[in-house]
Protein backbone atom coordinates (compact mmCIF):
# COMPACT_ATOMS: atom_id res chain seq x y z
CA UNK A 1 0.00 0.00 0.00
CA UNK A 2 1.80 2.79 1.35
CA UNK A 3 4.99 0.76 1.36
CA UNK A 4 6.50 2.31 -1.93
CA UNK A 5 6.20 5.38 -0.56
CA UNK A 6 7.64 4.89 2.84
CA UNK A 7 10.88 3.29 1.26
CA UNK A 8 11.19 5.75 -1.09
CA UNK A 9 11.03 8.69 1.34
CA UNK A 10 13.28 6.97 3.34
CA UNK A 11 15.79 6.36 0.93
CA UNK A 12 15.82 10.34 0.19
CA UNK A 13 15.82 11.02 3.31
CA UNK A 14 19.24 9.25 3.46
CA UNK A 15 21.00 10.62 1.27
CA UNK A 16 19.70 14.16 0.91
CA UNK A 17 22.79 15.52 3.25
CA UNK A 18 24.49 15.79 0.06
CA UNK A 19 21.92 17.90 -1.85
CA UNK A 20 23.57 20.56 0.05
CA UNK A 21 26.52 20.42 -1.71
CA UNK A 22 25.32 20.86 -5.62
CA UNK A 23 27.00 23.65 -7.38
CA UNK A 24 25.23 26.71 -7.26
CA UNK A 25 26.76 27.94 -10.37
CA UNK A 26 23.86 28.21 -13.34
CA UNK A 27 24.66 26.01 -16.45
CA UNK A 28 23.34 27.30 -20.12
CA UNK A 29 20.40 24.70 -21.22
CA UNK A 30 19.78 23.62 -17.75
CA UNK A 31 17.64 25.15 -15.53
CA UNK A 32 16.36 25.69 -11.76
CA UNK A 33 13.52 23.94 -10.07
CA UNK A 34 12.18 25.46 -7.13
CA UNK A 35 9.84 23.53 -4.97
CA UNK A 36 7.77 25.44 -2.20
CA UNK A 37 6.14 24.21 0.72
CA UNK A 38 3.37 26.94 2.19
CA UNK A 39 1.09 26.48 5.27
CA UNK A 40 2.93 23.68 7.24
CA UNK A 41 0.95 22.32 10.33
CA UNK A 42 4.44 21.97 12.31
CA UNK A 43 7.53 24.44 11.87
CA UNK A 44 9.78 21.23 13.26
CA UNK A 45 12.27 19.49 11.71
CA UNK A 46 13.17 18.74 7.58
CA UNK A 47 10.90 18.38 4.64
CA UNK A 48 13.13 15.70 2.96
CA UNK A 49 12.21 15.93 -1.11
CA UNK A 50 13.18 13.22 -3.45
CA UNK A 51 12.99 14.42 -7.66
CA UNK A 52 12.34 11.72 -10.35
CA UNK A 53 13.49 12.27 -14.13
CA UNK A 54 11.25 8.78 -15.23
CA UNK A 55 8.61 6.82 -13.95
CA UNK A 56 11.12 3.74 -13.52
CA UNK A 57 12.98 5.87 -11.13
CA UNK A 58 9.80 6.49 -9.41
CA UNK A 59 8.44 3.04 -8.99
CA UNK A 60 11.59 1.56 -8.14
CA UNK A 61 12.43 4.47 -5.28
CA UNK A 62 15.41 5.95 -7.00
CA UNK A 63 15.76 9.79 -7.48
CA UNK A 64 17.72 11.84 -9.59
CA UNK A 65 18.28 14.26 -7.09
CA UNK A 66 17.61 14.80 -3.37
CA UNK A 67 17.04 17.96 -1.05
CA UNK A 68 16.34 19.05 1.95
CA UNK A 69 14.07 22.15 3.23
CA UNK A 70 14.09 23.44 6.73
CA UNK A 71 10.65 23.36 8.32
CA UNK A 72 11.18 26.36 10.30
CA UNK A 73 12.11 28.84 7.75
CA UNK A 74 9.18 31.44 7.37
CA UNK A 75 8.61 29.97 3.46
CA UNK A 76 10.18 26.47 3.62
CA UNK A 77 11.80 25.60 0.01
CA UNK A 78 14.08 24.14 -2.03
CA UNK A 79 16.29 25.02 -4.85
CA UNK A 80 17.51 22.32 -7.51
CA UNK A 81 19.87 23.14 -9.48
CA UNK A 82 20.95 22.58 -13.09
CA UNK A 83 17.87 20.23 -14.01
CA UNK A 84 18.44 19.08 -17.54
CA UNK A 85 14.82 19.78 -19.45
CA UNK A 86 12.45 16.94 -19.47
CA UNK A 87 9.85 15.55 -17.17
CA UNK A 88 9.79 15.17 -13.26
CA UNK A 89 7.76 14.17 -10.67
CA UNK A 90 8.78 15.19 -6.70
CA UNK A 91 7.79 13.00 -3.68
CA UNK A 92 8.38 15.24 -0.24
CA UNK A 93 7.76 14.76 3.52
CA UNK A 94 8.05 16.53 6.88
CA UNK A 95 10.61 14.74 9.07
CA UNK A 96 9.28 16.58 12.45
CA UNK A 97 10.83 14.07 14.45
CA UNK A 98 13.92 14.61 12.94
CA UNK A 99 14.78 10.82 12.83
CA UNK A 100 15.43 10.59 9.41
CA UNK A 101 12.66 8.18 8.28
CA UNK A 102 9.27 8.74 7.50
CA UNK A 103 6.83 8.13 10.27
CA UNK A 104 4.36 5.23 9.80
CA UNK A 105 1.92 3.44 11.76
CA UNK A 106 1.45 -0.02 12.36
CA UNK A 107 -0.27 -0.76 8.88
CA UNK A 108 2.21 1.23 6.90
CA UNK A 109 0.53 4.58 6.54
CA UNK A 110 2.04 7.52 7.05
CA UNK A 111 1.88 9.79 10.37
CA UNK A 112 4.09 12.60 9.37
CA UNK A 113 3.48 15.13 6.09
CA UNK A 114 3.43 13.94 3.10
CA UNK A 115 3.10 15.03 -0.79
CA UNK A 116 3.41 14.89 -4.34
CA UNK A 117 3.94 17.52 -7.49
CA UNK A 118 0.77 19.06 -8.84
CA UNK A 119 -0.84 17.67 -5.47
CA UNK A 120 -1.10 14.51 -6.95
CA UNK A 121 -3.38 11.97 -4.78
CA UNK A 122 -2.49 8.95 -3.37
CA UNK A 123 -5.07 6.54 -4.22
CA UNK A 124 -4.52 3.50 -1.73
CA UNK A 125 -0.56 3.69 -2.77
CA UNK A 126 1.50 6.65 -4.01
CA UNK A 127 0.08 8.08 -6.91
CA UNK A 128 1.46 7.55 -10.41
CA UNK A 129 4.64 8.97 -11.95
CA UNK A 130 2.29 10.89 -14.23
CA UNK A 131 -0.02 12.09 -12.33
CA UNK A 132 2.80 13.75 -10.18
CA UNK A 133 4.91 14.69 -13.70
CA UNK A 134 5.68 17.76 -14.63
CA UNK A 135 7.58 19.74 -17.09
CA UNK A 136 11.35 21.88 -16.65
CA UNK A 137 12.15 24.21 -19.40
CA UNK A 138 15.55 25.36 -20.22
CA UNK A 139 14.55 28.56 -17.32
CA UNK A 140 13.17 28.45 -13.62
CA UNK A 141 10.56 26.25 -12.55
CA UNK A 142 8.84 26.51 -9.31
CA UNK A 143 6.26 23.62 -8.35
CA UNK A 144 4.16 23.97 -5.17
CA UNK A 145 3.73 20.97 -3.02
CA UNK A 146 0.95 21.25 -0.01
CA UNK A 147 2.25 18.63 2.50
CA UNK A 148 -0.84 16.48 4.24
Amino acid sequence: MFKTLTIALAAAALIAPAAHAQDATPQAGFADLTLTFPALASKSGKVMIAVYDSAQGWSSGKPARVAQASASDAEPAAKIVALPPGTYAVRAFQDVDGDGKMGTNPFGMPVEPYGFSNDAQPNMGPPSFDAAAFAVKADATTQVLHLR
